[in-house]
């Protein structure tokens, strides 16, 4: 099992850097998304598959639109595992810019 974290806030820069790149098959088993802020945040998540089909994000590779997280609270993902193959990409945004979300991504290969 492998754990990744990032802090993600609302730079230009997070659809550019991905949370996570699988670097073999790997189920990804939880995403912990932590708002660190005094206010709430609203948070897009993309899954960007290593298929050719695309270069860059567009929405429709959303797979969380505008989900509100309160102030300093926690929201889990953890009830369908995603198997991503390898060089599949997950990025996360923070599109009103005011939170600020710690990304928790635990997986493992497969």
């Amino acid at each position: 099992m492998a754990i990744t974290q990032t802090v993600i806030d609302g730079s230009a820069e997070q659809l550019q850097n991905p949370v996570f790149t699988a670097t073999e098959n790997t189920a990804v088993t939880t995403i912990h998304l932590c708002n660190i802020t005094n206010v709430a945040a609203t948070v897009n998540i993309y899954l960007l598959p290593d298929d050719g089909s695309t270069a860059t994000i567009t929405e429709n590779n959303k797979i969380y639109n505008q989900l509100n997280i309160p102030a300093t609270d926690t929201y889990i993902i953890d009830t369908e595992k995603m198997i991503l193959s390898s060089g599949d990409r997950i990025f996360i945004q923070v599109p009103d810019s005011t939170g600020q979300i710690v990304a928790t991504v635990s997986t493992i290969g497969l």
